[in-house]
């Protein structure tokens, strides 16, 4: 159901929650705001501060045009963030979005069956507080993006590479956990940082069926990051969940990322094994993917990229895009080439076309286009 009472009811409890907390982060730190030099200035994509508050966020319009199946100019993300820092134990973060609103659909069809895509919804992506402990560790408590790989701890459309998202950086593991997190960050730089999580029940305010794969009711895992130079990390990921059915999941993962002047290379892994209880059938035992991406910058405005995937699981093109849809098997084989332009380093522009080249398509043959903006 798209933007029901429901829907609202739950998003006008999280957010009457995110402004209790930063209400309380102003109140705690008025005073010190008092007695700094107030800043009156807007950067984009550094949102603007009201004393130890941040308001920021990112939009994204997307206009897709599949080979086959409806063409679509959407608002895919609307996002705002707010955060504040204030001491040792009050720093919250929150993240609420409008997703998936249709805003011209140029082959309408038959939207009987689409569980209401296209209409928009209403979510929230984050909600949490960090104790900042000394020596680089950080209590998180809350829901918060799952640290597998690195593009999903990134997800903002204007920081990530392409329009059209790997399955291998989203599908096969929970994306969110809703609960404890510790972090570890060396100041010096001298050790990996790591991320440990653990929900032990349902994700707070989790997302409809509709635009998501599987709802999950224990999240727990671990992600360690090892830093090779400015820009440069190899990380591992390690995952356990126990979906709605039951289904447990055991996953691991690699990602990566290595520059060499205006190149570019990074990518991501997984593999999972699954094992259900008795009455409770999986179409397979064990699932994997993985992506490769290239990237050249001609300089700070004009680049050009693309990325291979192959993924083996669970999943069709209709889930890809951002539905629910039945499970098939086989191996899919995606090939995506682009160009980005930046006017601004928090504006960008990408065009891509994506074509499968094996196996049931996960993501659609096509031609995408995005115009993404962080402010």
């Amino acid at each position: 159901m798209a933007m029901t009472s429901q829907h609202l009811s739950r998003l006008a409890q999280a957010a009457w929650l995110s402004g209790a907390i930063v209400t309380a982060a102003l109140a705690t730190g008025a005073a010190r705001a008092q007695d700094t030099e107030p800043s009156d200035s807007y950067v984009p994509g550094q949102g603007f501060n009201v004393g130890p508050v941040n308001l920021a966020g990112y939009s994204s319009l997307v206009a897709s045009l599949p080979d086959q199946g409806r063409k679509t100019l959407s608002l895919e993300d609307l996002s705002l963030y707010a955060s504040a820092h204030v001491g040792i134990f009050v720093n919250p973060f929150m993240e609420a979005e409008l997703t998936g609103l249709n805003l011209l659909p140029w082959a309408k069809g038959d939207d009987s069956g689409d569980g209401g895509k296209g209409h928009g919804y209403v979510v929230l992506e984050r909600l949490y507080d960090d104790v900042q402990l000394p020596d680089g560790f950080t209590i998180r408590f809350g829901k918060m993006l799952a640290p597998v790989g690195d593009w999903n701890q990134i997800h903002a459309a204007p920081l990530v590479l392409s329009t059209v998202r790997p399955a291998a950086t989203y599908r096969g593991f929970s994306q969110y956990a809703t609960g404890l997190s510790v972090l570890y960050s060396d100041p010096e730089a001298r050790w990996p940082d790591v991320q440990v999580y653990w929900q032990p029940m349902d994700e707070f305010s989790a997302r409809p069926d509709s635009i998501v794969d599987d709802h999950y009711r224990l999240v727990e895992g671990l992600h360690v990051s090892f830093p090779l130079a400015l820009l440069d990390k190899v990380g591992f990921s390690v995952q356990r969940t126990i979906d709605r059915l039951g289904v447990e999941q055991h996953l691991a993962g690699v990602d990566f990322r290595y520059t060499m002047g205006p190149v570019t290379l990074q990518g991501e892994g997984v593999v999972s094994s699954l094992s259900q209880p008795a009455g409770v059938q999986t179409p397979r035992s064990l699932e994997w993917s993985a992506y490769v991406a290239p990237s050249y910058a001609f300089d700070d405005r004009w680049s050009i990229y693309g990325w291979y995937e192959i993924y083996d699981g669970r999943g069709t093109a209709s889930a890809s895009a951002g539905q629910a849809g039945p499970a098939s098997d086989g191996t899919a084989q995606d090939v995506l080439a682009g160009f980005a332009f930046r006017p601004q380093p928090a504006m960008v522009f990408r065009l891509e076309y994506l074509l499968n080249v094996g196996g049931p398509p996960v993501n659609p043959t096509g031609l995408f286009a995005s115009w993404s903006v962080l402010f």
